[in-house]
């Protein structure tokens, strides 16, 4: 743990960073026509920023608030202005990211460079092969917690974020007004935002550490507050949940009973949206039911705006296939799934045509249609 101070609030906001932090927000949202207001004058709105935060006079701007429907799932979303972002990612790229993952287990997949939903789902294929290895069968215990997001307190955190950071205090009361301003009341982080990303990350950090560290758990992952663990005994698990209950009752936070359970391996389980089961030492990989339903959804629904007008047959194209290599790529048993979305596509839209790959005659064909003497002297070298 770091002993010396890291960052004055100088060092932080200097004209430099906040430029970069800039570029790198706006990324996205570079069409916005409030991004762009910010960008035309943007050394002089950077130097007032930077003077609001050099003063302790900085306030964040209203948040845009709208509602998403991610995995068939409602999330309430609130995105703060482009000159909020350019703060939270200032404080991310210098400060918090490099601080607070330092600590985390290595199974800890969510919201972080190199990792996300593909490493996570490899991560479990490999522990699954290595249980296998040593075991010829097992359980595996799955953990959710009941709204995660909205349960996080805030005095919690920036108890942990004070026993980690050891910036000067300008920075830290920057910090904890982020914390603050992340919800309404004295508990929740907003979604939407860079910083409560990374504070959810390292919110149930003494979690990972109590299992990996304290209890010496060998197959453990967790993906933001989706946990599962690989276990020989039964009651073994069900007596390490009850400990992890209470663990959690020391950060505020409860399961989702429902979403909580312990199932045999050879029932089969699904985490990151693959169904998993096990035929003797082989793992077959489908995709769950959820996924498939909310992919025939989409194609019914890309048919109707096809017929309005509102989208190309190459756009619904692209996004087809864009998800029937994602299904190939994760899954080892998804045939006779790929098989029905196919035909429910061609009956939507006409069959499927895999574009020819042109040889190099073709290119000089077609470049030079009008001119046949020119094409044939090209291809004889």
């Amino acid at each position: 743990m770091p002993t010396k101070l890291l960052m004055t609030i100088d060092e932080l906001t200097t004209l430099d960073k906040l430029n970069k932090a800039f570029k790198e927000s706006s990324k996205l949202s570079a069409w916005k026509e409030s991004t762009q207001k910010y960008k035309a004058n943007l050394v002089i709105n950077n130097l007032i920023l930077q003077e609001e935060l050099r003063n302790g006079d900085y306030k964040a701007s209203p948040t845009s608030d709208f509602y998403l429907n991610e995995r068939g799932k409602i999330r309430h979303i609130q995105a703060p202005a482009i000159r909020d972002r350019i703060v939270q990612k200032v404080l991310c790229t210098e400060i918090l990211v490099p601080q607070l993952t330092k600590p985390l287990i290595y199974d800890n997949y969510a919201s972080l460079k190199h990792k996300g939903t593909s490493f996570a789902r490899k991560r479990v294929n490999v522990m699954l092969q290595r249980f296998l290895r040593e075991h010829d069968n097992g359980y595996v215990l799955q953990i959710d917690i009941k709204s995660y997001f909205d349960n996080i307190d805030h005095d919690i955190l920036k108890d942990m974020l004070h026993k980690r950071l050891k910036e000067p205090d300008e920075v830290i009361k920057l910090i904890d007004y982020i914390v603050d301003i992340s919800s309404e009341g004295d508990k929740g982080l907003n979604l939407g935002s860079e910083a409560p990303q990374i504070f959810a990350i390292y919110y149930l950090s003494p979690i990972d550490t109590y299992i990996k560290t304290v209890r010496g758990v060998k197959y453990y992952g967790r993906y933001m507050d989706d946990m599962f663990i690989l276990g020989k005994d039964k009651e073994e698990l069900k007596l390490l949940l009850e400990d992890i209950k209470r663990e959690l009752c020391k950060l505020k936070l409860r399961v989702n009973e429902k979403k909580t359970h312990i199932v045999k391996l050879s029932h089969g389980f699904t985490y990151m949206q693959i169904k998993y089961s096990i035929d003797g030492k082989k793992i077959i990989k489908r995709p769950c039911r959820k996924k498939i339903t909310r992919e025939r959804r989409r194609l019914k629904k890309h048919r109707n705006l096809l017929d309005k007008g509102v989208v190309d047959k190459i756009y619904i194209y692209n996004c087809y296939m864009s998800w029937r290599n994602s299904v190939n790529a994760d899954h080892n048993a998804c045939k006779r799934t790929i098989n029905t979305l196919d035909s429910l596509f061609n009956k939507l839209f006409g069959s499927i045509k895999k574009k020819k790959k042109l040889t190099r005659e073709d290119i000089l064909r077609e470049a030079f249609e009008n001119n046949s003497e020119y094409t044939n002297m090209l291809l004889t070298f």
